[in-house]
């Protein structure tokens, strides 16, 4: 077969990047441009279990709010915490952290450096680390408004928190990953390909929908074969006319004459409501699971049981769920607060207020 008249569009796949220190850059980017960030926003902004999971997560480490069990006998080291760290500025370190797996507070010092004066949340997908000195120590970080333009936003470099005398420094926390030293997995990486896969079945859904040619349909020109640029020409105006804009199907053939046209048989899904229906339990399933999601009820997602069982069910999840997931990102992002602190000489001993659980009420309804 001549490969030079036939034209198939394949779906691409990608790749988790490579973590490699460019000798010509002082910095270390997560994948080509910083741009694994954006694979996992689109992770988030794409799949609606990851999403749900992520904000409610941040929700429930939030709680209501930073305390300190001792406010009331150091009433004001409790008060320049308040003044310091604003609540939503804490809550967008909490949603990076969860999201990307690692967070960035920027740190504003007084003009003779002997407190901090306040503390704000910095996007962690606009900073790249700068390579380790000869003891393993990161002591900066470089900042760009767009990673995929350096020219028109050059990086700037920001000194570690604790390495310089100036007026500014980035405090930078993440998870630990065995065998990467300059960044974290997120803690659901295992369940990336699935939130990918619950993407591509609602894309490929709605391109069902929208699509004018329902399944996998053949153009055959069969008055000669044209020079390759015109094939291409009029390859480009049949995919835009008669396809959508994800997962074209339509495969376009040039031939000499009809008796030697591209013969194609369709392979159709007779199941395939029941075959989706599986997909996207599957995916929301592995994306629970990914993200150690002991039960669904946490997060609005009904069981079969009865009153009595999703009572109970909904009580002992909460509480190892609470144990396994909320604590754990709790303690590391209070272990970089007190960092902060401490340089102020203020000790607190810090916890996140828990929202108060609503309780399950039955409601019987009497037919006559």
């Amino acid at each position: 077969m001549n490969n030079n008249n036939l034209h198939v569009l394949n779906l691409s796949a990608y790749e988790a990047p490579e973590v490699v220190e460019n000798n010509r850059e002082n910095y270390v980017t997560y994948g080509t441009n910083n741009d694994y960030y954006d694979f996992l926003i689109d992770r988030y902004k794409n799949s609606a279990t990851n999403n749900a999971i992520i904000n409610n997560i941040s929700k429930f480490v939030f709680g209501k709010g930073l305390n300190a069990t001792d406010a009331s006998r150091k009433p004001n080291e409790y008060a320049q915490l308040i003044t310091l760290l604003d609540k939503d500025e804490l809550k967008k370190v909490i949603l990076d952290f969860k999201m990307l797996g690692q967070a960035a507070f920027q740190v504003h010092y007084s003009k003779d450096r002997k407190k901090i004066v306040k503390v704000y949340h910095m996007p962690i997908q606009l900073i790249a680390p700068e390579k380790c000195d000869e003891h393993g120590k990161i002591n900066g970080y470089y900042y760009s408004d767009n990673w995929q333009d350096t020219k028109k936003f050059p990086p700037k470099r920001i000194p570690a928190f604790g390495s310089s005398k100036e007026k500014v420094e980035v405090l930078c926390f993440k998870n630990y990953t065995v065998g990467m030293k300059y960044f974290g997995c997120v803690d659901y990486v295992g369940a990336l390909s699935y939130c990918t896969l619950e993407e591509e079945i609602s894309d490929y859904l709605i391109n069902e929908v929208q699509n004018g040619f329902s399944g996998t349909k053949v153009v055959n020109f069969n008055n000669g074969i044209p020079t390759e640029e015109m094939q291409n020409i009029i390859s480009n105006k049949v995919m835009s006319k008669l396809t959508g804009s994800h997962g074209q199907k339509v495969i376009v053939a040039f031939n000499s004459d009809e008796t030697s046209k591209t013969t194609i048989d369709d392979i159709q899904l007779n199941d395939a409501p029941d075959h989706y229906t599986y997909l996207s339990s599957e995916c929301q399933t592995k994306i629970m699971l990914g993200h150690n999601v002991v039960s669904g009820m946490l997060f609005g997602i009904a069981t079969n049981n009865g009153f009595g069982s999703n009572a109970d069910e909904l009580k002992n999840a909460s509480i190892l769920f609470e144990n396994m997931v909320i604590k754990p990102i709790q303690g590391v992002i209070i272990d970089a607060i007190e960092k902060i602190l401490a340089y102020n000489g203020i000790a607190l001993n810090l916890y996140f207020r828990k929202k108060k659980k609503k309780k399950l009420v039955t409601v019987l309804v009497k037919t006559v």
